[in-house]
């Protein structure tokens, strides 16, 4: 399924999906992001640079995210919870 996830600063966001454990997405600070998820595993998310992220899910399924002012992103979770993030540009 597709959730929608709205960041602000010191928020902490809970998203559950069937077929998924749930993902906590909280930001630290205005630069980086923590996502926990509850396999235990976790992907902490610099944005000091290129405000656009990558997030590459075991699958081969892509979630494109991108931050501007106030972030709001379009996460599609294809059924794995297990992800590693890369850059883009």
């Amino acid at each position: 399924g597709v959730a929608v996830v709205s960041f602000s600063d010191g928020s902490v966001t809970v998203v559950s999906f069937s077929g998924v454990p749930v993902a906590v997405v909280s930001f630290t600070s205005i630069a980086v992001a923590v996502v926990s998820f509850s396999d235990g595993s976790v992907v902490v998310v610099s944005f000091s640079g290129v405000p656009v992220a990558v997030v590459l899910f075991s699958d081969g399924s892509v979630t494109v995210v991108s931050f501007s002012g106030v972030p709001v992103a379009d996460v599609s979770f294809t059924g794995v919870a297990v992800a590693v993030v890369s850059f883009a540009g």
